[in-house]
This record gives C-alpha cells, sequence and structure tokens, in this order.
C-alpha cells in the first residue's frame, strides 16, 4: 500500500522542480490511496473567493468550475472544519457535529457525490504563522486507517511546502509572459468559474476560440491545465 512508501514520496516531492512534477505525484498518491480527486489550496478568509487560492487541483474541470462559480467556499462545512482544526478528519464527520448544517452546506455536499465524490480525507496544513491552506481528497472510498490518514497527512504537508519552495525560487528576472487582452479576459473568466461555453456566450465568440485562447495562453504561461493557468497569471501580476 501507498502509506509504506510515505518516505519514498516525500523524498520524490521535496526533488521535484516544477509544480507540475508535484501534481503528477500527487495524482499518483491520490489514485493509490482509493480516491479519484484532490484539491491542495490556502484558504480565503470569510467573503472572500476561492479561485486565486487553489495551488494545485485535481478536481474534475466541471467540478471546479461548478464550485468556483457558486461561490461554495463560504458555505462549504468542509471547509468551515478546516478553519477549526488541527486533525485529520473525513468529509463525513461535519453531519455529525453539533452544529446542523445549512441548506446550501447539504446541497454542496449532495451535489459532490453527483461528481462520484461521496466522502474524502482533509487536512489542515499550518506553519510558524498558524493555519494556512488545506488538501482535501475525494472519492467513493471511506475506511482510511490511521496509518494512511497519517501518510497523506505528511505527503500534503510536504507538498504544500515543496509548492512554496518553489513559487518563491521563480526567478524574478525572467520575462512576465505577454497575453494578449482576449486571454486574459478568458483566463479572468474562468477564475469566476465560467465554463468555455459561457465565456463564448458572454464575449460572443465560438467556444473553440475560447479553448483556442485558453490553451495559448496556459502555453505562454508554462501551466499544465486551466487551473495552474489561472494561478499563474494571478501570481505574476497578470489577472490583477
Amino acid at each position: 500500500m501507498f502509506e509504506n512508501q510515505t518516505f519514498d514520496i516525500l523524498d520524490k516531492i521535496g526533488a521535484e522542480r516544477t509544480p507540475d512534477g508535484v501534481l503528477g505525484l500527487l495524482n499518483q498518491v491520490t489514485e493509490s490511496a482509493g480516491f479519484s480527486a484532490f484539491c491542495l489550496s490556502a484558504i480565503p478568509d470569510p467573503g472572500i473567493r476561492m479561485d486565486s487560492y487553489v495551488m494545485l487541483s485535481g478536481w474534475s474541470e466541471e467540478w471546479f468550475s461548478h464550485y468556483m462559480a457558486k461561490d461554495y467556499v463560504q458555505e462549504d462545512p468542509v471547509i468551515q472544519k478546516l478553519r477549526a482544526t488541527a486533525r485529520p478528519f473525513s468529509w463525513g464527520s461535519v453531519f455529525e457535529d453539533p452544529q446542523p448544517l445549512s441548506k446550501t452546506a447539504k446541497r454542496i455536499m449532495n451535489e459532490a457525490c453527483e461528481f462520484k465524490m461521496y466522502d474524502g480525507l482533509c487536512v489542515p496544513i499550518f506553519s510558524a504563522r498558524g493555519f494556512q491552506a488545506g488538501m482535501s481528497f475525494g472519492g467513493e472510498r471511506t475506511d482510511l486507517t490511521e496509518r494512511e490518514a497519517g501518510a497523506l497527512h505528511l505527503i500534503s504537508i510536504s507538498a504544500y511546502n515543496r509548492i512554496r519552495d518553489l513559487v518563491g525560487t521563480v526567478d524574478k528576472t525572467a520575462p512576465v509572459p505577454k497575453l494578449t487582452a482576449r486571454e486574459r479576459e478568458c483566463l479572468k473568466w474562468t477564475s469566476a468559474g465560467k465554463t468555455s461555453w459561457e465565456i463564448s456566450q458572454i464575449l460572443s465568440i465560438s467556444q473553440h476560440t475560447v479553448d483556442w485562447y485558453l490553451t495559448s495562453a496556459a502555453r505562454k504561461l508554462g501551466a499544465a491545465n486551466r487551473t495552474h493557468a489561472v494561478a499563474e497569471g494571478f501570481r505574476k501580476g497578470l489577472l490583477h
């Protein structure tokens, strides 16, 4: 099982030179642990959108877009519990908390099930400055052992620290990619949770053209996917 290879995985994460490499390793870990999706993100204060806080996403693009478009971070019971605990917990545990879930919170959990994320594990990540971020694994599995949860805890912290190191060591003298106005527009609407079709309606262009602009922007930014491209765009100051 993957938990027996924890220290090898930690070594591999520490040796990765790019965020894409860390993303690939996390995809492997997620699958080995019996989950189908993951998301590593800094957690915004209440009232702030989550879009630009996502560091690495292994969510399906459809669920990511839906979640961001609905601004579900504001009432997601998993996020609320994440802010208030120091230990990894299962998604299902939010139904056992004394505070009853709101209608929106229940809807979020039910809609996650529609994307075959019936349960998951959420890992709070702390630094010397306190709570910083969270890693969430989702899928059909609900029977993690303490050993497996502990392994995912260590791996999550390692991945977060490695991504921070990589972002912090980017060559500040490197030229900032030049995005066209349309590329920036498409990325901004993507960060707002819009799908390619929705963006095409907003900008009065074809969906194929939207996909072309997003692919071009991702290539210029050295991004593996749209989520990564949005994150890189914000980090480089191109989408503010």
